[in-house]
């Protein structure tokens, strides 16, 4: 193994030099953030050297438009927890937000037109510079790869820093190790993963990280060896759940209003994520007189407030009654609000896990996912949660119906499911990707 030191040898003698390409890191919210962080600690305490090359996006807006000129601005390098993070400024070429989306459905067009990898692939290279546009990309890994022993390439759905990153490591001759983050829902959700530009980045990789084994199928299918292709589950801290008691999200608790039972999603709140159902769903047993109110934490809250805009006037009065979207909160918050739920619902089709489930399970709650990408790997439908179809409505208020009637029932599901976190630790985790990491050496 390359991470456990002799006692007593300094660990700068033996630590590798791991570069991380990322386009989110810390203070961005989502799955990949923690990952890395989880990782990036363990590596460091383990006597390697850890720079985290990223973005300065906080949020993922960001990427195709300019935040707010009152935001707090990220340091450009800083030291966090030993991790040495320098960021990338995100650049806004005229005429943005337009030109962003314009070159990435070119893009996603060349990969749904048939024609072959030969002919898509330079143009959607050339295009990925734009994926998002950084200031001093090249020059930046000019300066640090050639000092890196593993260049670890993560999440190639903003491919820019994902290819420039991969590629670099080839000049320079350097271990590959690359977690693309591949979501498996729809054709197109899938083009934005396998771009030939992107796939040639998966094939020269010494080792490529899948989140469950479909996701690794996948990689096969683009023609990755399966000696090179390594299952690594995403994590919890079991000690993380806090208790319920004097729970107060956002000040919901003294909001008479809010009736029970409460139903928890937490993500982004977009439609491939399955908000936008779940709030249709909810609405839907609200009109038929069942008491519950949903709850929905974490990112691009303007997206779920505009689609409940667009809901009919008469529904209007069900939606303000019944649907609570709060945005971005602390983490300390987000487990009150598992603590205080019925039941977690994550219907998306652009998950590889699911990292939230695990979290609900810490709190012994009834989750309820969809039948696509890596979920349904984790969520054993009514062994350890349910799974619908990904964009079904009534399915999914049947689904939270059955679990809201059956209350017994339902805990013995969240009970299963924590009894199953013993599989899905950060220290197992980590143990799976230092045996990838030796992978990539001994290829």
């Amino acid at each position: 193994m390359i991470a456990r030191w002799p006692s007593g040898e300094p660990s700068g003698r033996w630590g590798l030099n791991i570069l991380i390409a990322s386009p989110t890191y810390v203070p961005f919210i989502g799955g990949t953030r923690t990952f890395l962080q989880k990782m990036a600690r363990r590596l460091v305490a383990d006597g390697h050297r850890v720079t985290v090359l990223t973005t300065n996006a906080q949020q993922a807006s960001d990427f195709w438009q300019p935040p707010p000129s009152t935001r707090h601005v990220l340091s450009a390098r800083e030291v966090l927890d030993g991790v040495v993070v320098e960021r990338l400024a995100l650049r806004y070429p005229w005429p943005a937000p337009y030109r962003f989306g314009l070159f990435r459905r070119v893009g996603l067009g060349l990969q749904l037109s048939g024609l072959p990898a030969a002919a898509t692939r330079p143009i959607q290279r050339h295009l990925s510079r734009w994926m998002p546009p950084l200031e001093g990309l090249s020059q930046t890994l000019q300066r640090l790869v050639p000092e890196a022993d593993v260049v670890h390439a993560d999440d190639s759905s903003w491919d820019g820093l994902f290819v420039a990153a991969a590629f670099a490591a080839g000049r320079h001759n350097k271990l590959l190790v690359v977690r693309p983050l591949m979501h498996l829902g729809s054709r197109w959700v899938q083009a934005h993963y396998q771009m030939a530009h992107q796939v040639e980045a998966y094939r020269a990789a010494a080792a490529v990280l899948a989140l469950s084994q479909v996701e690794a199928a996948a990689y096969s299918s683009c023609g990755v060896a399966a000696s090179r292709l390594s299952v690594l589950p995403m994590g919890v801290e079991l000690g993380a759940a806090l208790s319920a008691e004097g729970v107060d999200i956002e000040g919901l608790e003294r909001d008479p209003a809010v009736q029970r039972p409460i139903v928890a999603f937490v993500g982004a709140n977009t439609y491939d994520k399955g908000a936008f159902t779940l709030a249709e769903a909810v609405i839907h047993l609200a009109v038929q007189g069942v008491p519950l109110t949903l709850i929905c934490v974490g990112p691009q809250e303007q997206a779920l407030f505009a689609f409940l805009r667009r809901q009919p006037a008469t529904l209007q009065d069900t939606v303000r009654q019944h649907v609570r979207v709060l945005g971005v909160v602390t983490e300390v918050a987000k487990h009150r609000l598992l603590a205080a739920c019925d039941l977690l619902a994550l219907p998306s089709q652009v998950d590889a896990f699911g990292i939230v489930l695990l979290e609900a399970w810490l709190h012994r709650k009834p989750v309820i996912g969809a039948w696509a990408g890596g979920i349904p790997e984790v969520v054993k439908h009514e062994e350890n949660g349910l799974l619908v179809p990904f964009g079904d409505v009534e399915a999914l208020a049947a689904a939270i119906r059955r679990l809201l009637e059956n209350p017994d029932w339902a805990a013995q599901l969240g009970e299963s499911g924590y009894q199953g976190l013993g599989h899905y630790t950060w220290d197992r985790t980590y143990e799976t990707l230092l045996q990838a990491y030796d992978l990539a050496r001994g290829s």
